[in-house]
């Protein structure tokens, strides 16, 4: 289909944008100094490679020439000149010669000075943005500053300075020019004159001031933008009303944290679980917020800018988007969503894509990858506007892909809204975050799941999922199916299961989008699924099987189904398994490894569904051999408390237990006690690093606890 005039003038925006973003603020400074360095070297050369020390008693640019045009006369027609008679014609030249050569110095300087700027201005300034004339019918136009011709007039003032610097140093420091290849240089003023054009050199639409070579310090989490925008510029694809104010109002940030309100900045009144941002609007009003955007009417001084819209979490997704540039647009966007494997299967794309030749960055539950960069999160999905801003640090960063888990509640607060994902995939659906904080029955939590084929250009689903059907009601896009039934697009046969200590992995034959054999070095049927899901991506963006299979036959992911060596002849597990159906889904998968024994060792979070107690309890007491029931976050709650409810499923099995409060003990205890051939799973915590308590995080890694086991500590 033909794009429209919004869609093209989107797109030139965009590879505008990306072009702008080449060269990284950080390296600014460098610029700066090799340019400056190069262009002052070529100008030097340029005025004084024709001049040489010579027979006058003159040295120098004036000297040198005329001392060498007198030779070239008497060597020409032959004519017989004493070294006096040499030296007369040399100083009768001198003078015109010099006025020539002070007029082709000027002359040169201004040239390069005009090419410096050029390049500064490739370097630092905006390559031309796209348009719109009055006449909104015109097609948008680039839209340069001052032209070479300006630019040279502009360098006038600065010639006319260096001269000035030049011959005032002449004047009081005769003699103490600098000697470059045995010729003298009027070196202060060249460097002087460059160095002054760096600092003040303007154009229509750049300006090269200190400020863009050392970038003043930022708030944490307001803005690291430089620059303001147009609140009706950030309103773009928004409904709103506008209550008091101007809507061409100047915005120096975007924030939604009344601790990080800014002078200028527009504050988004967000209606949260514990707190209304709409009770701060007078505290945002006095520390100089420029715009407030609400859902209820504020009683704020009208110098502030009110816009009132129907939902500030929607308005906020779009807002931020357009702050930071519409960076979505600049990268292939992959979202994974379902209740369990959108970790592991997230990671499998990165893995893949970046054997692939893609720099792609990732937003999980783990932490935020930018390049060598690791964030940590507290959430799965993040606030729109921390996205969009990963978003943009990662176009910064030079990635062209991102892949990022969409949680339900991502969706349900709209942290998601107005992102057109390239690429969309369904891992499967079953009951979990059902309760007061986060979905109110299981009905709401599939139609936030299912929001994901509604927002992106081509999605994947698992067809052996029960919910496969409701899932893509309503995909407004392709899709793709994955799975062990016939009649799926990538379909999985042949499984069989590997095992050794250390190691726990899955084979299976692939038909369909892709025809091979397939090694994976994560265990279980259900990372079948998550691998056919990854597959099916990366087939799209240029992955080949033999890629595939290096990826894969080596993947890990941290906390998802992890191999902890421990010297010993048993197998040791960390895994995020933290609710009914992961744990029994783990708990299945090892168990077709044959264990000696299989060990579950997990706890439950405080101040959470009491219902998940009960459940994980009874599958550990069912299909584990022995259960250690332990701590995990209890939050607000007394840890003896989850565990007497964790107890209460486990009895109605005929399964062994114990319990052990502290979880460092238990970890202790299990390995101390684990015989040759055991399967041990810490189920629970995965890739967390902390145990929350009473509001308080304290550091716990079990990787460490592990360690320190290994090496006597407990």
């Amino acid at each position: 289909m033909p794009l429209t005039l919004r869609e093209s003038r989107m797109r030139q925006v965009s590879a505008v944008r990306q072009k702008n973003n080449l060269w990284g603020r950080h390296r600014r400074l460098g610029v700066c100094l090799l340019l400056t360095g190069f262009l002052v070297l070529l100008m030097m050369i340029l005025i004084f490679s024709f001049s040489a020390q010579d027979a006058t008693r003159s040295s120098g640019l004036s000297g040198g020439i005329c001392g060498q045009i007198v030779r070239a006369v008497q060597k020409l027609f032959g004519l017989d000149l004493s070294r006096a008679e040499i030296e007369q014609w040399s100083q009768w030249l001198e003078a015109p010669v010099r006025k020539l050569a002070h007029f082709t110095e000027y002359a040169v300087f201004s040239f390069v000075t005009c090419i410096h700027g050029l390049m500064l201005r490739l370097a630092f300034g905006r390559q031309g943005m796209p348009c719109q004339s009055a006449d909104s019918s015109e097609a948008p136009h680039r839209k340069f500053g001052a032209g070479f011709a300006p630019l040279l007039f502009k360098t006038i003032p600065f010639c006319i300075l260096y001269a000035v610097t030049d011959e005032i140093h002449q004047y009081f420091v005769p003699g103490r020019s600098c000697r470059l290849f045995d010729v003298g240089v009027d070196s202060l003023g060249i460097l002087f004159g460059a160095a002054l054009f760096l600092l003040t050199v303007q154009t229509q639409k750049v300006k090269i001031w200190i400020k863009w070579i050392k970038a003043p310090e930022a708030i944490a989490g307001v803005s690291e933008r430089m620059n303001t925008m147009k609140c009706i510029q950030l309103l773009e694809g928004l409904s709103y009303k506008c209550l008091q104010g101007d809507v061409n109002a100047e915005v120096s940030a975007v924030v939604n944290d009344s601790r990080k309100l800014a002078e200028g900045c527009m504050f988004i009144c967000i209606k949260g679980a514990s707190f209304d941002g709409h009770t701060f609007a007078e505290e945002a009003a006095k520390k100089g917020a420029a715009v407030l955007l609400v859902e209820d009417p504020v009683d704020v001084p009208e110098t502030v800018t009110v816009i009132q819209v129907e939902s500030t979490r929607y308005a906020m997704a779009l807002v931020s988007a357009a702050w930071f540039g519409h960076p979505a647009k600049e990268l292939t966007t992959i979202a994974v969503t379902g209740t369990k494997g959108k970790t592991t299967t997230t990671y499998m794309i990165q893995a893949l894509l970046e054997k692939a030749g893609h720099k792609t960055g990732v937003i999980g539950t783990i932490e935020v990858v930018i390049g060598d960069k690791h964030i940590a999160v507290n959430n799965t999905t993040p606030e729109s506007y921390d996205i969009h801003r990963y978003f943009r640090e990662m176009v910064d960063a030079g990635c062209d892909a991102v892949v990022m888990e969409a949680s339900s509640q991502g969706f349900k607060l709209d942290r998601t809204a107005g992102i057109e994902f390239d690429y969309g995939l369904f891992t499967n659906l079953s009951p979990d975050h059902i309760g007061p904080n986060e979905h109110k029955d299981f009905a709401e939590y599939l139609s936030c799941k299912a929001m994901l084929f509604t927002q992106c250009k081509k999605g994947f689903a698992n067809l052996d999922d029960e919910h496969f059907e409701e899932i893509t009601a309503k995909a407004v896009c392709p899709v793709q199916t994955f799975g062990l039934a016939e009649g799926a697009n990538l379909r999985a046969q042949n499984i069989t299961l590997t095992r050794d200590t250390d190691f726990l992995g899955v084979d299976f034959d692939v038909s369909g989008l892709l025809n091979g054999r397939v090694s994976c070095g994560v265990p279980g049927t259900f990372n079948v699924h998550n691998a056919l899901g990854a597959i099916c991506v990366a087939l799209e963006m240029g992955a080949d099987l033999s890629m595939i299979n290096e990826v894969l036959r080596t993947f890990t992911v941290k906390g998802r189904v992890q191999i902890i060596p421990t010297g010993y002849d048993y197998t040791l597990i960390v895994d995020y398994a933290h609710n009914a159906v992961a744990l029994e889904s783990i708990l299945k998968t090892l168990r077709e490894y044959h264990p000696a024994r299989l060990i579950s060792l997990f706890g439950c979070g405080g101040n959470r569904s009491k219902l998940r107690r009960f459940e994980m309890g009874e599958v550990s007491g069912r299909l584990a051999d022995l259960t250690i029931i332990t701590s995990d976050n209890p939050r607000f709650e007394e840890p003896q408390a989850i565990i007497d409810d964790i107890l209460t499923g486990i009895k109605k099995t005929d399964g062994e237990y114990i319990s052990i409060i502290d979880r460092r003990e238990a970890i202790s205890y299990v390995m101390h006690h684990a015989q040759p051939g055991d399967i041990v799973i810490l189920a629970g915590k995965g890739h967390e690093t902390y145990q929350e308590i009473k509001g308080q995080k304290y550091h716990m890694s079990e990787e460490e606890i592990v360690q320190d086991v290994l090496d006597g500590k407990y």
